[in-house]
């Protein structure tokens, strides 16, 4: 999930999100962008996505789609020009999973649609040691769950039921282009690695820019 973004014709196009005047996220991007830089930004935030997900649901289709030749989908609807405030919409098809990764920043998800089930990993900070699955459980439309930040916090995403499972997922930082770790069963490793967005594969732009979410 490497390439370029697509992006608008310059000063001419508007944001996918106005096009489908899509009012709902563009006030929820307004919250979490005044929630951000607060000391309790991700407690505040996961209050504003069980806000949202109660009404909300992607209404352009273009971003629901898998992106081929991938695990998953992973799409950008908004990026904050400080990139301490990252929105994403994750699509899982049937079977599809992330491999178990950390964030190493805070992070905010809620199931859309489908059935997705989250596996939690025991690992130590240091990542000196292999991972070890700790806890396993269903997340339903509307579920808003809290993921950490520390290097051995670990999790996997699939989805668990149904055709496809779809997530909101809103992080502290640039989630695209931060090194993470990933667990490598076969390196028996962690391995650095940046997840990139689905948009320039897909030819799509950011859902939301900064400049039409008037936060610039």
């Amino acid at each position: 999930m490497t390439p370029p973004l697509a992006q608008p014709d310059a000063g001419t196009a508007l944001s996918p999100a106005l096009l489908a005047r899509d009012s709902r996220f563009v006030d929820f991007v307004t919250a979490c962008s005044a929630a951000a830089g607060a000391p309790d930004a991700q407690s505040r935030v996961a209050d504003l996505t069980c806000d949202l997900v109660q009404h909300w649901r992607m209404p352009d289709p273009r971003y629901l789609r898998c992106q081929p030749d991938a695990a998953y989908g992973s799409y950008l609807l908004y990026l904050s020009p400080s990139a301490n405030l990252c929105i994403v919409l994750d699509v899982f098809m049937d079977q599809q999973a992330a491999i178990a990764h950390n964030h190493l920043c805070w992070c905010v998800f809620a199931c859309l649609e489908g059935l997705e089930r989250e596996t939690l990993f025991d690992a130590p900070d240091d990542l000196s040691a292999p991972p070890a699955a700790a806890l396993s459980r269903l997340r339903h439309p509307g579920e808003v769950t809290i993921a950490e930040a520390a290097p051995g916090a670990l999790h996997q995403v699939e989805c668990a039921s149904g055709d496809r499972a779809v997530s909101l997922h809103i992080y502290g930082a640039d989630i695209g282009t931060l090194e993470r770790r990933m667990w490598s069963a076969a390196d028996a490793a962690y391995v650095p690695f940046r997840s990139g967005y689905s948009n320039g594969p897909a030819g799509l732009p950011v859902y939301l820019s900064p400049a039409d979410a008037g936060t610039v």
